[in-house]
């Protein structure tokens, strides 16, 4: 059924692209700092809705499970910082954002780590190892997330890491100083 609604999605595809105006190339970005937003992959975490973004040219987005600071992040924060404008600029700005209802509160790193373990076994010890992420208060979860990626010495030295609270059930935003 998955691979089937995946199908479909695709035949929309051709109205999206008999109206399509090509995207610049990268060459062609503007050279400014760019703004990189993390924030989780539930759909209802979306920022250019609830910050009203441009659907081109606007920030970049990463996702990934309860939009959590990884190594993969970092990775990503770095290669974009590095390549900016054909290296002639970098990232600008790091705004990270947590969203209420997130499933990275509902679940613990036990209960996802105990399911894998049922789905995988003999693999106790490479789960046990495995970062899940839980959150259990977004303000502190938001904060360990900021001093990650302000101590990771290949960040540009002028970067600003910025961190939100989404509320899925009234719509706002609302910075968490850090």
């Amino acid at each position: 059924m998955s691979a089937e609604l995946v199908r479909t999605m695709d035949k929309a595809n051709d109205a999206y692209a008999s109206t399509h105006s090509p995207s610049p190339s990268f060459k062609d970005f503007p050279d400014q700092k760019a703004v990189l937003i993390l924030t989780c992959l539930d759909p209802r975490c979306e920022p250019h809705h609830f910050w009203n973004l441009p659907a081109d040219m606007g920030p970049g987005i990463m996702r990934n499970a309860g939009g959590r600071v990884t190594e993969d992040v970092l990775r990503s924060i770095r290669v974009i910082s590095t390549i900016m404008s054909y290296g002639r600029n970098t990232v600008g700005a790091v705004v990270i954002v947590h969203h209420t209802d997130c499933g990275m509160i509902n679940f613990s790193d036990d209960f996802v780590k105990g399911k894998l373990k049922e789905r995988h076994p003999g693999h106790d010890q490479e789960i046990d190892g495995m970062f899940i992420g839980e959150i259990k208060d977004l303000e502190k979860s938001l904060k360990e997330d900021v001093a990650l990626i302000r101590a990771d010495p290949f960040m540009p030295k002028d970067l600003e890491v910025l961190a939100f609270e989404y509320d899925v059930f009234t719509g706002k935003t609302r910075e968490v100083k850090v």
